[in-house]
């Protein structure tokens, strides 16, 4: 399989945007121009710039040339690689462009791994390029895929994406789903042993996953089924012992979330959820129902949490009970919610006893229509005050 993959991206016809002869692009490097903002014209001349503290390297002046970069900020990229010359990142930023991608594309992969510009474009990153053309992705899903993924121009293609590309087609079969699958994934999956993928999806299956809920996992979080597979099965045997189905949705959920906290970081979430009010057991409950609440920080933790009791009067175990009030922005959402019917209420417009936590959750349109357009004549101000609550917390909890 690997020979024949290899064959065909040598042989694969590639659009007209990519016929020109790569050798014309790295000796004509120079007529190529690129529109990156005023802030980031080019050099009219090839040599360093100078300032009043003395030259810059090579290196940092080619950064801050061709990309607009500040000399502190081209200072710490270059402790990362060294140019010699200009042929070489030019060929890149050459190549780079015959590929369509765009500068702002071209200035993120340099961002994030400024060792690109020091590549053999024709070794290093010709092959990855044409690859993924090979595989399915269009002109323009290319350069959205690698400056989504700058890694993804390090990693050894035979070695490394190739194998990963074989092991997801081996599951899915289907084309179509191997490259949605690519597309979501992060690609530190092909630093996990490809072996371990079948096993662990036909696990999942055994233990009575659904195959959407399998091809959920995969689009989303493809690094989990990769994992190691003893360490995989402990993980899907630890989710079923909190009392979520393998049948559930919440699951995979659950599963993505245990496979990628580390224990150090589970037993911490614990910590916190403890030392604000719940047992051991009401934090896997809550677990059960919302995975995803033993990801998020402990400040987002304990600010929402305190939030719940101090303002809002909400029990401990009415939040327990739908841990789903979490996912919502303090901020966006749940303070300006509270400041309308802490208003409401006050004014005796509506009960003091209606549930918080179905106003929480209530779908935006639901709220306005029945919190704060039903009211516009008795409070005339709600709207502005609900528009605006963000912006004027201290006032109005006050």
């Amino acid at each position: 399989m690997l020979n024949f993959l290899i064959s065909r991206l040598s042989s694969s016809s590639l659009p007209c945007w990519r016929t020109t002869q790569f050798g014309f692009l790295q000796h004509n490097a120079s007529l190529i121009s690129y529109s990156f903002s005023s802030a980031a014209k080019f050099a009219q001349s090839n040599q360093p710039e100078q300032n009043r503290h003395g030259s810059f390297t090579f290196t940092v002046s080619y950064l801050m040339n061709n990309f607009g970069m500040s000399a502190e900020a081209a200072g710490k990229l270059s402790t990362r690689f060294e140019l010699k010359d200009l042929d070489k990142p030019n060929s890149v930023l050459s190549l780079l462009r015959s590929y369509e991608f765009s500068d702002a594309q071209i200035f993120k992969i340099v961002k994030c791994f400024p060792q690109v510009l020091a590549a053999n474009p024709e070794h290093n990153l010709l092959p990855k390029l044409r690859f993924i053309h090979s595989v399915g992705f269009s002109a323009s899903e290319i350069p959205e895929l690698f400056s989504s993924y700058p890694t993804l121009l390090f990693l050894s293609l035979e070695k490394r994406i190739i194998p990963h590309y074989e092991a997801l087609k081996t599951v899915l079969g289907d084309d179509c789903k191997v490259k949605r699958c690519l597309k979501g994934s992060r690609w530190n999956v092909v630093s996990y042993g490809v072996m371990n993928i079948v096993p662990n999806i036909n696990f999942l299956r055994d233990e009575g996953v659904p195959q959407s809920s399998v091809l959920t996992l995969l689009y989303r979080s493809a690094n989990v089924a990769f994992i190691n597979q003893s360490k995989f099965v402990d993980n899907v045997k630890f989710i079923k012992e909190t009392g979520i189905q393998p049948f559930k949705g919440a699951f995979i959920d659950a599963l993505m979330v245990v496979s990628l906290v580390g224990k150090s970081t589970w037993e911490s979430k614990l910590d916190i959820f403890e030392r604000l009010g719940w047992s051991r057991d009401v934090t896997l409950s809550a677990f059960s129902k919302f995975p995803s609440i033993m990801r998020m920080s402990e400040e987002k933790i304990t600010n929402m949490m305190k939030f719940f009791v101090d303002q809002m009067g909400l029990q401990l175990e009415d939040i327990a009970g739908c841990p789903t009030i979490f996912s919502y922005s303090l901020k966006r959402r749940i303070i300006p919610r509270w400041s309308v019917v802490k208003i409401l209420r006050m004014k005796g417009l509506i009960k003091g006893n209606m549930s918080l936590l179905t106003i929480i959750i209530m779908g935006e349109k639901k709220f306005g229509e029945n919190f704060v357009m039903k009211f516009q004549e008795s409070v005339p101000q709600l709207l502005e005050l609900y528009s605006g609550a963000s912006r004027a917390v201290p006032e109005v909890l006050a």
